[in-house]
């Protein structure tokens, strides 16, 4: 059997082959949605203006709270700069609220204020990373827009994150008032750049988030960002909402998973890249061909219960290992099939996400020298814990940003970004 063939041919009988994606395609479609959203006409990117930038000076040694609300986890510290970097004083972590079980709004703020007030003995100034669709306001509060992911919060339309939790803080008798400073994890991401990579000559500065979703943020001009009235800032950093992007046309097992979602017909881009969703985009897929008799033993394969990318990740790591995949395939043959049918997805997934660093590497114009690329800082385990991804995603970006735009950009990533992001929007905000 010729394995790579078999893949192919049957991927592309349901529109899930690589070749089915065209980045220059994408880029284009993608940057006329980033415009239009600038413009505040219709868009299915969001483009929000977050009336944040990179500049202003640091200041050190002054303790702030930082709450970082992602896909998985709900992290809460209390850190400072110092000359050394990022000292942290107090760290929680826990479940995200709304995964496990479903909430209300109101519920949510009353439980996320229960965690915080521990740690207002540090400081009053909040840096709330917020990994979720919000409205950014003029006083750098935000208002809930969506809940995605998977996440189970309902009844959350019209909530403002600052405003609520303090109204619940009075409520439990806690007499001071928080200042709240929200901000997209995509948006940390990229501020914690700056704070925790020092020096380095760049040309423009994108956060992307790929992990359990997926989203990117980057620097614009504000005299481009239409639909808002700004004159204090030459530049400000906006939240496309990258992952809520629909131009892109779904394939058979995309559809599947986005029709069994909590949120069927939305996030449509990000149902096709994103750790939650890619590990059941996968299992459709093989599932199928099992039953099209592609598999020599095909029980185990279809006795498979759902799983993620971390079982996809410890199957490319130990393909004869102990492990929920290798268990399912009893054979080299149909190791060697699997193995392929994952490879395919995750070099399918690769080009969209380099479509979008392309769109926003472009949109700001960065990157024209060399010599000062676009900083590039890149949080989430789907792309730093997934065997081969992030090598299939350099692969793309070096045909396509370097060899055919003739841009020039420089990966980095550091484990404390967005707690350090936060850090620097409340400090700057004080």
């Amino acid at each position: 059997m010729n394995y790579l063939d078999t893949t192919e041919c049957f991927l592309k009988k349901y529109n899930q082959h690589h070749s089915d994606i065209s980045i220059d395609e994408i880029v284009k479609l993608m940057l006329i949605d980033m415009e239009n959203g600038l413009k505040g006409k219709p868009s299915s990117l969001m483009m929000i203006p977050t009336y944040l930038s990179t500049t202003g000076q640091l200041p050190l040694n002054k303790p702030v709270v930082v709450i970082d609300a992602g896909g998985t986890n709900l992290r809460l510290a209390a850190v400072q700069f110092s000359e050394n970097g990022l000292d942290v004083l107090k760290f929680e972590k826990h479940a995200m609220l709304g995964v496990k079980e479903a909430m209300t709004g109101d519920q949510f703020i009353d439980k996320l204020v229960d965690l915080l007030m521990p740690f207002l003995q540090y400081s009053k100034n909040i840096g709330f990373c917020f990994s979720f669709p919000a409205e950014i306001l003029a006083n750098k509060d935000g208002k809930i827009i969506s809940f995605s992911k998977e996440n189970k919060i309902t009844d959350y339309q019209g909530i403002v994150l600052g405003e609520s939790m303090n109204k619940k803080l009075k409520e439990k008798g806690y007499q001071d008032n928080i200042n709240v400073v929200v901000l997209n994890d995509t948006v940390a991401t990229l501020l914690g750049g700056p704070a925790l990579k020092k020096g380095a000559s760049i040309d423009g500065q994108i956060g992307l988030i790929l992990g359990t979703g997926t989203n990117c943020a980057y620097i614009e001009k504000t005299a481009n960002i239409f639909k808002i009235n700004c004159n204090t800032m030459d530049e400000m950093i906006i939240n496309t909402e990258s992952g809520m992007f629909d131009k892109v046309e779904q394939g058979y097992f995309d559809k599947l998973v986005d029709n069994d979602s909590f949120n069927p017909g939305n996030s449509k881009f990000e149902k096709m890249i994103s750790g939650v969703y890619l590990g059941s985009v996968i299992n459709r897929t093989i599932k199928q061909a099992a039953r099209e008799n592609l598999f020599k033993v095909d029980e185990g394969i279809l006795n498979l219960p759902d799983f993620t990318m971390v079982e996809v990740d410890n199957f490319l790591r130990r393909p004869f290992g102990d492990n929920l995949l290798a268990n399912a395939t009893s054979n080299l043959s149909d190791k060697e099939l699997l193995y392929y049918f994952i490879d395919q997805a995750l070099q399918r997934s690769s080009k969209l996400v380099v479509s979008n660093l392309a769109s926003d590497i472009l949109q700001m114009d960065g990157g024209k020298s060399i010599c000062s690329p676009v900083r590039i800082m890149i949080e989430g385990s789907t792309y730093h814990k997934c065997y081969s991804f992030k090598e299939k995603i350099n692969r793309y970006m070096i045909e396509y940003v370097n060899e055919k735009l003739s841009r020039y950009y420089l990966i980095v990533n550091d484990s404390d970004a967005n707690m350090a992001g936060s850090a620097v929007a409340a400090l700057k905000n004080l």
